[in-house]
Formats: C-alpha cells, sequence, structure tokens
C-alpha cells in the first residue's frame, strides 16, 4: 500500500525522525578509553575531529539539521580563542553559512601560573543546504579563531555529548 496526500507527508517526517541519528557517549576519561558502542555508531576521536559520524541523506533538495550538546572548555594562561564548527564530507557547510560557536578567553592568571579551567554545557546547532542525496560524513572539528593564539580546548569532558542529524524538507 502507497500512502499519499498528508498521510504520505505524515509518514514520510516519520521516516525523518527515524532517520533522525542520536549519538550519545560518554566521554572516555582517558585517551586510552574507549566509550561502548563508539565503533557501532562510527564515531572516532582524534585531535582536531572531535565527534564524526556518517548519516544518509534520503532526499537531494533538503538540507540537513545538525545539533551538538555536550560539554566544551578552552583553557589558556594568556588570551586565546577556539572554533568547533561541523563539516559535510569534509566542508564546511557554505549554505546558507557555516555552522559553528567560539570560546574566547582573555586571559589566566599569569601570577599564579594557573589558567581558567571551565567546562560548559554547549550546543553548536544549524541548517545546511546543497548536499546531495545519500552518506554524508558529519563531523564537528576544533580549529582556531582567526588572529587569536591556539589554547587547550576539549569536547565531551565527563559527560554525555549528542550528535543530531535531521533531514528536513524543502
Amino acid at each position: 500500500m502507497r500512502l499519499q496526500g498528508p498521510a504520505a507527508a505524515s509518514a514520510q517526517r516519520l521516516l525523518g525522525l527515524l532517520l533522525l541519528l542520536l549519538l550519545q557517549l560518554r566521554a572516555p576519561s582517558s585517551a586510552t578509553e574507549i566509550p561502548k558502542g563508539k565503533q557501532k555508531a562510527l564515531l572516532r576521536q582524534r585531535e582536531v575531529v572531535d565527534l564524526e559520524c556518517t548519516f544518509t541523506k534520503m532526499r537531494s533538495n533538503s538540507a540537513l539539521r545538525v545539533l551538538f550538546s555536550g560539554s566544551l572548555r578552552l583553557k589558556c594562561r594568556s588570551a586565546c580563542c577556539q572554533r568547533w564548527y561541523f563539516t559535510f564530507n569534509g566542508a564546511e557547510c557554505s549554505g546558507p553559512l557555516p555552522i559553528e560557536a567560539i570560546i574566547y578567553l582573555d586571559q589566566g592568571s599569569p601570577e599564579l601560573n594557573s589558567t581558567i579551567n571551565i567546562h560548559r554545557t554547549s550546543s553548536v546547532e544549524g541548517l545546511c543546504e546543497g548536499i546531495g542525496a545519500g552518506l554524508v560524513d558529519v563531523a564537528i572539528w576544533v580549529g582556531t579563531c582567526s588572529d587569536y593564539p591556539k589554547g587547550d580546548a576539549s569536547t565531551g569532558w565527563n559527560s554525555v555529548s549528542r550528535i543530531i542529524i535531521e533531514e528536513l524538507p524543502k
């Protein structure tokens, strides 16, 4: 039986929600600890790519809505800035805009030889258009902000982090 009209739209929306990729992982407490189920979800933790997964996009004329929710941290002894951003098949979104968030710190406490080390629950969210149908590698990267020194960035420390990917019809 093939659905038509509003029932087909509801079924398509339900399919889109079923395709919603919700990746949950407990961040490793050390570099050698691997979260359970990590391989199953096709996640890989690296130095610059913090979370990566593969999503099957069903239509070429749809948009992807992505959301990262989890702990972000930046620490440094002097001014620094880091940028968390999504890539799709290795490239940043250009339609309509990059999907990004930044954390900037003015300085730590040089006289005490200490750093600011606040872990914040944060989100990075946006829409990306112009991605063809098929397998899409979605990743959240950590990079530097232009004209600012790099700090010591951390993603997902001691907490659950999620990447949610949803295909939205135009």
